[in-house]
């Protein structure tokens, strides 16, 4: 049983999360949201909501009715296995998909390329730590450009590659699907995972959907949302608001906005289709005004995460927040401490799902193999954290210390059960202790050390079995170097 600390209340008392919950729905009332879909205007009205243009006013009566039907947890199935989201559940950790960019061993930064799209996989597929994959629909460089479907040869390899369940890290467009109606892409991808899951009616793929800020849903998102949901598959709704740019300077302000946003896009998914999984997820942050980007890893990013995990909980839904990113431009201090301070949110704070728990680094834009290993650790020892202290009569160990006594010692025989039921030791980490230039002329360093250990994965990696008829299927989109 993973521990839910609840570590939010740290940060939001029950009188904090209910001034918020009443200011967003002062905002879902008297400001609304955009929804940039006809068929979404639509749908609202017909359940009474007041809408003017494009802006939906939404009562707290109507929320109150929708959220009766959103789960507060479901299951995702894939090859043999599967993954449960929910409060009462470990925090699913998502690997990195490959950003646009790659950070190597060699220090040298180059264009994604199908290669690394692979590669990525596999370490998911190798990992003891990540828990699903990745599938992103990255136009890169090495894509055949002349095809109309850019998206579902990221899925094939996707799924090629990985038996772990997957995450749709990105929606269908026009850029990477043209001359198709994006929502019945989205279903189409839906029901080619159910196809080669040959499981037509459980969740088989989670989809991520970005929103806009300051409170809007675009029309590709929602086109894309109403194709997964009438094939009853889960979505997560993700909002990434920017202090004093997209959202407000102060960091209540943010998380109000950020609230009202999700909710809005909540309701509709159980207005359509009451019962789908619709996850409330935000990886919200500060601007730095000097640079005017996102400060993914910044305390104040940390905080509104925290701040907008107490209030998915509040609704009781499951929730996405907590994430491996750095500012850094290399797996270095920056990105070691800033990760580290992230990815507490989800796995001591105890969110539900992770994405990007290992690899990525310059907002989202690189990734690194070695950041990736390092990152798996950096997660297992939050979980060891979460564990805590065992307190009990047998942990007390008094009739040990009265055995060994003053000035004894207690390496004796075999290393305890109870040595190792409490200790975690990590593989890469450095450990030893006497002279640092031998050891560094020994061992290497620690980007030596990753870069080891991510050649070892890829070399010991084995390809998932499927029945002919699966590889048949994703042959029709695989590229021609990667078919079966």
């Amino acid at each position: 049983m993973y521990l839910n600390r609840n570590l939010h209340e740290k940060f939001m008392s029950p009188n904090d999360i209910e001034m918020v919950h009443e200011y967003t729905l002062k905002v879902l009332d008297e400001i609304g949201v955009i929804f940039e879909s006809q068929r979404a205007l639509d749908v609202f009205r017909q359940h009474g909501a007041r809408v003017d243009g494009e802006i939906v006013y939404i009562s707290e009566q109507l929320l109150h009715e929708a959220l009766k039907t959103a789960p507060s947890e479901f299951e995702l199935f894939a090859l043999n296995n599967s993954v449960k989201i929910g409060k009462r559940y470990e925090p699913v950790t998502v690997g990195n998909p490959a950003h646009f960019q790659i950070i190597h061993t060699d220090g040298s930064i180059k264009n994604t390329t199908l290669d690394d799209v692979v590669n990525f996989h596999k370490l998911a597929e190798t990992s003891e730590v990540i828990r699903m994959s990745t599938s992103v629909g990255y136009d890169t460089d090495d894509i055949d450009k002349t095809l109309d479907n850019m998206y579902m040869p990221y899925v094939a390899l996707g799924l090629k590659y990985s038996s772990k369940p997957v995450y749709q890290a990105n929606a269908v467009t026009p850029l990477n699907w043209k001359n198709k109606d994006l929502t019945e892409a989205a279903r189409e991808i839906a029901a080619f995972h159910k196809k080669f899951f040959d499981t037509w009616d459980k969740p088989v793929v989670l989809s991520n959907l970005a929103l806009l800020s300051p409170l809007a849903v675009g029309s590709e998102v929602l086109a894309n949302m109403f194709g997964l949901i009438e094939e009853n598959q889960p979505v997560i709704f993700i909002d990434c608001g920017m202090t004093n740019l997209t959202s407000p300077p102060t960091l209540m302000g943010s998380i109000i906005q950020s609230n009202a946003t999700l909710l809005a896009a909540i309701v509709l998914t159980q207005l359509v289709n009451p019962g789908v999984p619709a996850m409330f997820g935000s990886v919200s942050g500060p601007t730095d005004m000097r640079t005017l980007q996102l400060a993914v890893g910044a305390p104040e990013s940390m905080l509104i995460q925290m701040g907008l995990l107490a209030m998915g909980r509040f609704y009781n839904l499951p929730i996405r927040t907590g994430v491996g990113v750095s500012s850094a431009l290399d797996a270095d201090y920056q990105a070691g401490a800033e990760t580290m301070m992230m990815l507490t949110t989800g796995l001591v704070g105890k969110s539900d799902f992770i994405l990007n728990a290992a690899g990525p680094l310059a907002t989202y834009n690189m990734g690194s193999y070695e950041k990736y290993v390092l990152d798996e650790i950096t997660a297992s020892y939050l979980k060891r954290v979460n564990q805590g202290i065992m307190i009990s009569d047998k942990k007390a160990c008094f009739d040990l210390m009265k055995k060994v006594g003053p000035r004894g010692d207690y390496l004796k025989g075999r290393t305890s059960r109870d040595y190792r039921e409490e200790h975690y030791l990590p593989k890469i980490f450095n450990r030893h202790g006497g002279n640092s230039t031998v050891l560094i002329e020994q061992n290497g360093t620690l980007r030596d050390k990753a870069g080891r250990e991510v050649k070892e994965r890829l070399e010991a990696y084995q390809l998932p079995e499927t029945t002919k008829a699966q590889q048949k299927l994703l042959n029709e989109y695989l590229p021609p170097q990667f078919r079966y």
